[in-house]
């Protein structure tokens, strides 16, 4: 056995490892500067998106997935209290609370 075979084979073994399973993103890629209102545009978050790669691969279309078959869900009472119409969504704090500073006399 050559040392050229027995390294590429070492390779592959190594290379075999399975991939750590995704995490769920947990913050958003086109941020809000104001409420409604995106950091990025409907085409700059198209192209970050990577859709046109995409379609690209898939002649120009889109791939759309069948529906999975939704299991028939339980009858529910219906709420005691209604909410109101025009409830607000909070705006995002990203206050952090930090210890006070204390000057060095005190």
């Amino acid at each position: 056995m050559s040392p050229a075979s027995a390294e590429a084979e070492r390779g592959e073994a190594e290379g075999a490892k399975a991939m750590a399973p995704k995490k769920p993103r947990t913050t958003t890629r086109n941020p809000d500067l104001v409420r409604g209102i995106g950091k990025y545009s409907r085409s700059q978050m198209y192209h970050k998106r990577g859709i046109w790669a995409i379609k690209a691969k898939n002649g120009g279309v889109l791939p759309l997935h069948d529906p999975k078959p939704k299991p028939e869900a339980p009858a529910q009472k219906p709420p005691k209290f209604y909410p109101a119409d025009d409830v607000k969504k909070p705006l995002v704090n990203k206050h952090k609370p930090k210890p006070a500073k204390l000057r060095c006399l005190v």
